[in-house]
């Protein structure tokens, strides 16, 4: 009997122990929101557009502040089909809790305004959210993005919003 007093205790506690590892490492899901602005360095080869982007925001993920954020990214584009180009390319978002890894999708594109105002542009699309560092490690879900560039001054003004497991 005296054993059996014992084990129950120590029984109880190993089961508190397991419950609350598992809801250490269980996922979280939360909606992500933000807006960036920054430069763009563009080169154009004939029809092919590849440009650098860089800019800074304070993004929103569920009721957390990230505070000061960077947006990178490198973007291919063609001029083949106006007034419409379709966007590919990847990125990252840096913030305090980490670096999350997103590519953009198909459905992307830069508009611009008419043929004879190539200079401002429209986009929008998508982009995956695959990974990254320390909080978005195991990061993934889908951002839609939409907004300005100002070829002419080489500006940008971007508004993401999507939801994030990670």
């Amino acid at each position: 009997m005296k054993h059996f007093r014992i084990l129950v205790p120590l029984a109880a506690a190993l089961a508190l122990a397991v419950v609350a590892a598992g809801t250490a490492l269980a996922a979280q899901t939360a909606a992500f929101t933000g807006t960036f602005a920054g430069k763009v360095t563009e080169q154009v080869d004939g029809q092919s557009v590849k440009a650098s982007a860089t800019g800074t925001g304070s993004p929103v993920l569920g009721n957390v502040r990230l505070g000061k954020s960077t947006l990178t990214g490198l973007v291919a584009a063609t001029t083949a089909n106006p007034p419409c180009s379709p966007l590919s390319g990847p990125g990252t978002i840096t913030s305090k809790l980490g670096k999350m890894k997103v590519t953009l999708a198909t459905t992307s594109r830069g508009c611009a305004a008419s043929e004879e105002d190539q200079n401002s542009i429209t986009v929008s699309g998508d982009a995956k959210v695959n990974g990254g560092t320390l909080k978005f490690k195991k990061a993934k879900g889908s951002l839609h993005f939409s907004g300005k560039y100002d070829r002419k001054a080489g500006t940008f003004l971007v508004k993401l919003t999507g939801r994030l497991t990670y």
